[in-house]
């Protein structure tokens, strides 16, 4: 019987953390804060606040590249992987043309993203 209880709570203890690996963010509400930063960050583009612009892209980088690796970890998801990575690399860019001043092109980049990502994965993985 103490054997049976000690398996129990060693694979409860196992079952626990496998659990809480999964749930380092909630990716739906990931993906709505990417929406939302989209929309702020075209707003700053506009209004030119570098900083603001800046710091938004910058974690919109960092959104991606959880996107990318959730969808790694998922599998059977290669297009997903790469659009990711796509939109890493375009938030990056981004950065770059507001740091040169030249907010046309930071404005159509943030567009390119938002548009992008609304008919990517939300087309094919919407619901999860």
């Amino acid at each position: 019987m103490r054997k049976t209880i000690k398996l129990y709570g060693i694979m409860l203890m196992l079952a626990t953390g496998i659990v809480y690996a999964e749930a380092e963010f909630d990716f739906e509400e990931l993906m709505e804060a990417i929406d939302t930063n989209a929309h702020n960050l075209q707003d700053n583009i506009t209004n030119k606040d570098a900083n603001a612009a800046i710091a938004l892209a910058k974690d919109m980088q960092k959104s991606f590249k959880l996107v990318e690796g959730f969808f790694e970890k998922r599998g059977n998801a290669a297009d997903a992987v790469t659009d990711a990575k796509r939109y890493e690399v375009m938030a990056d860019e981004i950065v770059k043309f507001i740091e040169a001043n030249d907010y046309e092109a930071a404005s159509n980049k943030a567009i390119e993203i938002s548009k992008a990502c609304d008919t990517a994965c939300h087309d094919t993985y919407k619901p999860l």
